[in-house]
């Protein structure tokens, strides 16, 4: 019901990665794209299979935008993905793109490979989505404040951000690479429709 009603909203994609995305296990994660996809709606942040891409490059206005959504990883081991500490079975772990706050420069070189990959896409614009940060703060952590610059730096142009369910500051980032490109980025977006308090 709330992929339909979603879709009669006027969405057209959804951002499927986020600490509870696998709260049901590899079955519910699953069985969420084929229930969305099935509405004609897209998704970003889970796959099918490891097969598919990690990204997105959509016409948005005549304007190629690549697009990515990560989720933080709640478990600190390099050969498991854990989501709400919920271990992923070990051929399952490519099913959700998840960050480890301790392991950013995995997160940075896969990221850059993503990149790159939707550049030769044709991308001509990059955006992350990113679950992150502490729920209810009204500004952002240190990892967010780490992490989103060195997005800035592998030359993302937007970063919007979700999990804490209230508002966070919006910053213009410089990078430290390239002294000409700037970064938006928005560090919680909040809440449009939740049953939360």
């Amino acid at each position: 019901a709330l992929a339909d009603a979603v879709g009669k909203a006027g969405f057209d994609m959804l951002l499927t990665a986020n600490n509870h995305c696998h709260d049901t296990g590899t079955e519910g994660l699953k069985r969420t794209l084929e229930q969305v996809r099935s509405r004609n709606l897209a998704t970003l942040g889970t796959q099918l299979s490891d097969g598919e891409k990690k990204y997105a490059v959509t016409d948005v206005n005549g304007i190629k935008i690549g697009m990515i959504c990560y989720t933080y990883e709640t478990d600190n081991r390099a050969d498991t993905v854990a989501l709400n500490g919920l271990p992923l079975k070990a051929e399952d772990k490519n099913l959700v793109n998840a960050f480890e706050y301790n392991a950013l420069d995995t997160f940075s070189a896969e990221l850059d490979a993503n990149l790159a990959a939707m550049e030769a896409d044709g991308a001509e614009a990059t955006m992350v989505y990113l679950h992150w940060g502490d729920e209810y703060q009204l500004t952002q952590n240190a990892n967010q404040t780490r992490i989103a610059q060195r997005i800035c730096d592998l030359g993302v142009d937007v970063i919007v951000g979700g999990h804490p369910h209230v508002v966070q500051p919006m910053d213009l980032l410089e990078s430290t690479v390239d002294p000409d490109h700037k970064t938006v980025c928005l560090y919680s977006m909040r809440n449009a429709v939740s049953n939360q308090r």
